[in-house]
């Protein structure tokens, strides 16, 4: 194994014996195993990947996918069926909400317990675990029994055990999910200053935008099989591709994912790099084709084809340079390949990071959508919006919903349609424009003063 590699999986698959009663394995022991009283249910099936050191991998999928079952067999909590795991460091984990902690022990007991585990001596839990209780925040419960702690508390103890202690990799099953606003930029915090020390880290979770936001790689597992692995943004936007797809289409966007898989060239390491600003300032809207990128990612058509996605001014000219403060429209079409109904469309604005600012729905619910759509008719969509983004470079994602059954399902979706750049007055800071009023005078010297 190379020396930059600190997991490597090869072939693992993992399989549980299902019986259907208790009972039934007694019966299927006593048989000596010539007849069999269960059924095999494969929670993961011939994973392959490499993680090197200093990475920051999220995984990614549906509930039930596999996902905590691989962080456990990374762990060595569980046992592979066949395949191997290897691993090159020592592990911190958090795993299940309070997992490892004993419910009858304190707070402080719990703490020096995760240190001998971790083979710390006592002598250095008494000097970090000033840092872990300032950490964790939860004042004179730490020497209460955990057992009668919130989920929050035991979050905040458990968390600020396993990132205060000298790890080489750091496992995290959605803990980042729960606590407060100010717990959770602590735990971001930690979390860089890990990655900032060679701290490989590795973490499910269901928030996206935590993906793209933390990850140098993502993995995007389903019903035990992994999909594809890459790019954050590219991985968490294809992941959406297929929460959005029909159970009668999954199969077709799965098949499609794994060919992306096998294209070297369409999941690179390296970054999404739109075209760069040349730093040459503008102050009319204007349409630049040399900034229009190839990233765009249509769902797989399911009723529905969306063409024809632009951005005009209220005159009527399609932009893609926009200004701060002005009024755009996004139009497109919408062309049905069969019947649908309560109609519904969309669109999302999202930074070139892939992070999500913000998008409307044409109407409140489903039920206020246009009520019938019939095959080989053409919808005309218009979005109207305000520009109150600050300079940098944008995305603009389009879809198209309808309902059957009171269920609402994706009929097509554009990902990443249209990119566009944003020019604005140089004294507005962060992304949103928000208007301000400032006043500020000089005083004079006071004499008083040193």
């Amino acid at each position: 194994m190379r020396s930059d590699i600190v997991i490597s999986v090869k072939n693992l698959t993992k399989t549980y014996r299902i019986f259907g009663h208790p009972g039934d394995r007694i019966k299927q022991a006593l048989t000596l195993g010539r007849v069999h009283f269960h059924k095999n249910f494969t929670a993961l099936r011939d994973l392959s990947f490499d993680i090197k050191k200093g990475e920051i991998v999220g995984i990614i999928g549906r509930n039930g996918s596999g996902k905590s079952t691989l962080l456990q067999l990374v762990c060595n909590i569980l046992k592979p069926t066949s395949g191997n795991i290897y691993v090159n460091g020592r592990i911190s984990a958090l795993l299940e909400l309070g997992a490892g902690f004993n419910p009858e022990f304190t707070g402080r007991e719990n703490v020096y317990f995760q240190g001998a585990v971790m083979g710390l001596a006592k002598s250095e839990m008494d000097r970090r675990f000033a840092e872990i209780a300032a950490f964790a925040d939860i004042g004179d419960f730490i020497d209460q029994p955990v057992r009668i702690y919130s989920s929050g508390m035991y979050l905040r103890l458990a968390f600020a055990a396993a990132v205060n202690v000298d790890t080489d990799i750091l496992v995290v099953d959605e803990a980042l999910a729960v606590g407060d606003a100010g717990f959770r930029s602590r735990c971001f915090q930690r979390i860089g200053e890990l990655r900032n020390a060679g701290c490989t880290i590795l973490f499910v979770s269901h928030d996206t935008e935590q993906i793209v936001r933390l990850c140098s790689q993502a993995l995007l597992i389903d019903d035990g099989e992994l999909l594809l692995s890459g790019r954050p943004d590219y991985v968490v936007n294809q992941f959406q591709r297929l929460l959005a797809s029909k159970p009668s289409i999954r199969e077709i966007t799965r098949k499609q994912l794994r060919e992306m898989q096998r294209n070297c060239d369409l999941i690179s390491d390296e970054p999404l790099k739109p075209e760069p600003d040349n730093g040459i300032p503008f102050t009319v809207e204007s349409y630049d084709s040399g900034l229009q990128s190839e990233i765009a990612l249509p769902y797989i058509p399911n009723g529905a084809v969306i063409e024809e996605v632009k951005i005009l001014t209220v005159s009527g000219e399609r932009v893609n340079q926009l200004l701060s403060g002005r009024k755009y429209r996004c139009v497109y079409k919408v062309h049905f390949t069969s019947d649908a109904a309560n109609i519904r469309c969309a669109i999302l604005f999202k930074t070139s990071g892939q992070l999500d600012l913000g998008g409307a729905f044409s109407a409140p619910t489903s039920k206020d959508g246009v009520p019938v759509v019939c095959s080989g008719s053409t919808l005309d969509v218009t979005f109207e919006f305000n520009c109150t983004l600050n300079p940098g470079i944008y995305f603009l994602s389009v879809s198209v919903f309808g309902s059957l059954a009171g269920i609402e399902y994706a009929l097509h979706g554009i990902t990443c349609a249209e990119i566009f750049r944003v020019a604005a007055s140089p004294k507005h800071l962060g992304i949103a424009s928000i208007d301000f009023g400032c006043q500020a005078s000089i005083r004079a010297a006071d004499a008083t003063r040193p």
